[in-house]
């Protein structure tokens, strides 16, 4: 049945109720604005709208807002009220009411002196009215102040066992009270799960840089099939311990464990909590306990760890195949293998495998967003169907809005959509969530890359390289910004600095060749095609490196050729030609516009310069 309007969860107080702000007309009203201008102004300027998942049969979901949240933007943006002055809002639509009224038209020659009494007396109103408008947000935030979100920064959860075989428990617990401290509540409280620079940052260094009010840490030993955690919560402000509590379980309590330490944590945080009065779903504690390894070895984004986390999460279903959540990490797992800069598989061997695995964990949960992000994946890199992909990530993103991997992949998807504004501010919501992870800024250092802007391409992907100096995917996109610069030596010691330590993979040899090809070395481009071709004998090597190196030496008919071997192979980067800086000097060709034709591109344009 269809509901009416917006359905409050229970647990909201009703003071929340009241705040409540359903559809664009109680936004506009609200602000005293038309509903064009709150729509413009929560895509170019951030106005806080939130949307709730449509009912099937609805096109698109609706949404909704919070007062105090509005008006807290409202505050920090106090340059709009010029803009709104040419609006309909504000006295705008007193001023249209006059005119339209005709009253001048109509008013008596005897009028005149009136108007010289009045006018005066409207002038005067209309400037108390703004002096109003501009002091009342003063007033009103003095004695009714908005409410904000609480930061709490999780630290990664110590192995007390010393064993570091049992480092993956630690690390699992870690990643899984970080996903359900953040769906606690997600209004009031947003959590950051720390990265390993950021680990053993005292408070004070998280309170500037992250901005964090309370910080979570704890330890977890293991001794058989005993399991002793132990979690305490800090206040950044008074460095003080405001909550602690051990807990000795059964392995197979963690669960309920993590549930416990959770409510705990968001109770002491948030002045009112919803409680969960259902219970935790029983899984296997060998199951689980698989899965946690899978994460772990996944986690570490090497091909080598690809191979290993997939052999947990098989060992983890094979114990129980009625759990989800192994079978999302299947799909991560072949999907990555079958990409870029990994592509250790043929994407029509990995993809199949991995949207079988998403379409399973979807079977048995279909509110577990990471498997939707899984299949929208697929769909969008590998089916080529991307009204689907786009469902697949917005569903992903209404049942887990905090989830910064769902924001990310909807930014890949609006690259080669070429919404190039919009997939930079969806990169920027990936990192706004998870701020210290290397992976989100430089996939916003990426976007700024299709998008030209090289500067904050370097810019953003060495900050990337301040949360991890290792971090190659940090350097690929900052040789790739310095080549379109013209900075060709800058560039290959980007390339360089990872081949030292990887010397045979074949993405960053493909683009150290497109490097030497575009600066005139032409036997080292050459060299590295051998090299390639070499590599493909033992491993596979998608098409899509060596039309690279093609590409950079200016030799269009082999580029083309090998072109057509990606897009035989499915390889997954093609969609992102049609804003890809590297392609540039193929777009204006004709067969290039016939690829994007055969990706179901063409719409996108063969004009990205």
């Amino acid at each position: 049945m269809a509901s009416e309007g917006l359905q409050p969860k229970p647990e909201l107080d009703e003071r929340r109720v009241s705040d409540l702000l359903e559809g664009w007309k109680a936004i506009a009203d609200h602000l005293d604005k038309t509903e064009r201008t709150v729509q413009r102004w929560e895509k170019n300027k951030g106005l806080p709208v939130r949307r709730l998942r449509a009912d099937p049969r609805e096109d698109q979901p609706r949404v909704y807002a919070y007062k105090s949240e509005i008006d807290a933007w409202w505050n920090r943006n106090t340059e709009l009220e010029d803009e709104s002055k040419t609006d309909s809002g504000t006295l705008g639509p007193v001023v249209l009411e006059n005119q339209q009224s005709g009253e001048e038209s109509r008013t008596a020659p005897s009028s005149k002196p009136f108007k010289r009494l009045i006018l005066p007396a409207v002038a005067f109103l209309l400037g108390a009215v703004v002096v109003a408008a501009l002091v009342w947000p003063q007033i009103r935030n003095r004695f009714w102040p908005p409410e904000t979100r609480i930061v709490l920064a999780v630290r990664p959860f110590r192995n007390l066992s010393g064993d570091p075989s049992q480092d993956f428990i630690a690390v699992g617990l870690t990643e899984e009270m970080v996903s359900r401290l953040g769906q606690l509540h997600p209004q009031k409280m947003a959590v950051v799960s720390l990265t390993p620079v950021y680990a053993d940052a005292d408070a004070a260094r998280l309170g500037k840089d992250i901005q964090a009010n309370y910080i979570l840490e704890g330890s977890v030993r293991r001794v058989g099939d005993e399991m002793a955690i132990a979690a305490q919560l800090i206040q950044v402000s008074s460095h003080n311990v405001v909550w602690g509590q051990n807990y000795s379980r059964d392995v197979r309590d963690l669960l309920r464990v993590q549930q416990e330490v959770a409510s705990a944590i968001a109770g002491e945080v948030l002045s009112k909590l919803p409680h969960d009065n259902g219970s935790e779903r029983q899984v296997d504690r060998d199951a689980y306990l698989a899965y946690l390894e899978g994460r772990y070895f996944w986690n570490k984004r090497t091909p080598d760890n690809f191979t290993r986390a997939i052999s947990r999460f098989q060992k983890s279903i094979e114990i129980d195949p009625t759990y989800a959540p192994p079978y999302a990490g299947l799909a991560d797992c072949y999907e990555l293998l079958g990409s870029a800069p990994y592509t250790v598989i043929p994407p029509e061997e990995a993809f199949p495998k991995a949207e079988a695995a998403a379409r399973q964990a979807l079977k048995l949960d279909d509110s577990l967003a990471e498997a939707h992000v899984s299949l929208g994946y697929s769909y969008f890199v590998y089916e080529h169907d991307y009204p689907k992909a786009r469902t697949e990530f917005l569903r992903a993103i209404d049942l887990r809005p905090d989830n910064a991997t769902a924001h990310q992949f909807y930014g890949y998807y609006l690259t080669t959509m070429g919404n190039l504004e919009e997939a930079i501010a969806e990169r920027k919501k990936a990192v706004e969530l998870d701020p210290l992870n290397p992976l989100m800024s430089s996939a916003l250092g990426e976007a700024y890359y299709h998008a030209r802007q090289f500067d904050l391409t370097i810019q953003q992907n060495s900050k990337s390289l301040e949360l991890d100096p290792g971090y190659a995917v940090a350097l690929v996109n900052i040789g790739r910004a310095y080549q379109q610069k013209g900075m060709h030596n800058q560039a290959q010691e980007a390339f360089e600095k990872i081949l030292a330590l990887s010397p045979d993979n074949p993405a960053v040899l493909s683009l150290l060749g497109h490097e030497y090809g575009v600066s005139g070395n032409r036997p080292e481009a050459e060299r590295i095609i051998a090299k390639l071709r070499e590599l493909s004998s033992r491993r596979y090597v998608p098409a899509v490196y060596i039309a690279l190196v093609y590409t950079g030496l200016g030799d269009k008919q082999h580029a083309f050729e090998w072109l057509e071997k990606a897009y035989a192979e499915h390889c997954e980067y093609l969609v992102y030609l049609p804003t890809e800086p590297l392609a540039d000097p193929l777009r204006r060709d004709p067969r290039f516009r016939h690829l994007l034709d055969q990706l179901g591109l063409a719409a996108q344009g063969a004009s990205g310069e």
